[in-house]
């Protein structure tokens, strides 16, 4: 619920990191005041804000209007708070106005409540903000469909990535795939809810396949997290190597995964020994 609470504790907690360059050369002049300052004058600003909030819960539409108002600059000041952490240390930074993906991921972040999605928008406005053309407007798009159960499948899923990018083809389109079965129920994963992340930008929507040539012969590794499989050839001729079909990160997905944090699974990491195949290669004990 927004009440002039909300709003002063947003401006209370805001006031300990004022004095970053985000604050300092965007959020003082959106919001009209020096946040810095408010500490000095924080008792009458906030029985301005209750009076005013008074008044317009008695105003109609006009005050509707108000609330709402208060609601967004609630949520972008928190946003703004959490975001400063990640500004670099003496940036000072005049954003160009220009900068669509800023300023509209800024003007996004008025619309944000929840606390997860407020964390993932401060450090995507860090990101822009610490060094200008980051982002594209795709991500913002994504960001803009994003809710919470959304961003959590996304890392829960993210905790099958292999080679930083890529989801092996094989983990929902094999109907035997009993040694995975159990971990993909327990965390509520399938093959629909994936489609999901497809459809919101965040995977490719179709599965590639990849040929690497080896003709130096060397063994291949395929990175999961911190644990490495290694391949070694077994065949004497044919040393390219044919990565199984897989489901890739778009670019706009690799950026947003720079901002979670998945986290591996054992059982995963054990399927991946025994299920996870290189033609004419094998995997090393």
């Amino acid at each position: 619920m927004v009440d002039p609470g909300s709003l002063t504790t947003a401006i209370d907690n805001a006031t300990k990191v004022a004095g970053n360059s985000l604050f300092t050369t965007v959020i003082d002049k959106i919001t009209g005041f020096k946040i810095s300052q408010w500490a000095a004058e924080g008792e009458v600003r906030k029985q301005l804000i209750r009076d005013e909030y008074e008044k317009a819960k008695a105003n109609g539409i006009m005050g509707v209007q108000y609330i709402e108002q208060l609601r967004n600059t609630t949520n972008l000041i928190d946003t703004a708070t959490k975001s400063a952490k990640y500004i670099e240390e003496g940036k000072n930074n005049e954003i160009e106005m220009d900068n669509d993906f800023f300023w509209n991921t800024i003007e996004h972040s008025k619309s944000i409540s929840n606390d997860e999605m407020q964390e993932l928008v401060a450090k995507i406005i860090a990101g822009e903000y610490n060094q200008p053309g980051t982002y594209s407007m795709s991500t913002l798009q994504t960001i803009k469909m994003l809710g919470k159960t959304e961003l959590e499948l996304f890392e829960v899923i993210c905790g099958f990535i292999i080679h930083k990018s890529k989801l092996p083809h094989n983990l929902f389109s094999r109907p035997d795939n009993d040694n995975i079965k159990p971990l993909l129920y327990q965390l509520n994963v399938d093959y629909g809810r994936f489609q999901l992340l497809q459809s919101l930008g965040l995977f490719l929507p179709n599965a590639m396949s990849k040929t690497i040539d080896n003709s130096e012969k060397n063994n291949f590794v395929t990175p999961y997290f911190d644990q490495i499989l290694r391949f070694e050839p077994t065949h004497d001729t044919n040393f390219a190597i044919t990565l199984p079909d897989y489901y890739s990160l778009s670019e706009t997905g690799k950026q947003i995964l720079k901002h979670i944090n998945p986290v591996p699974y054992p059982d995963y990491y054990d399927w991946l020994r025994t299920d996870y195949k290189i033609t004419n290669y094998k995997l090393q004990e």
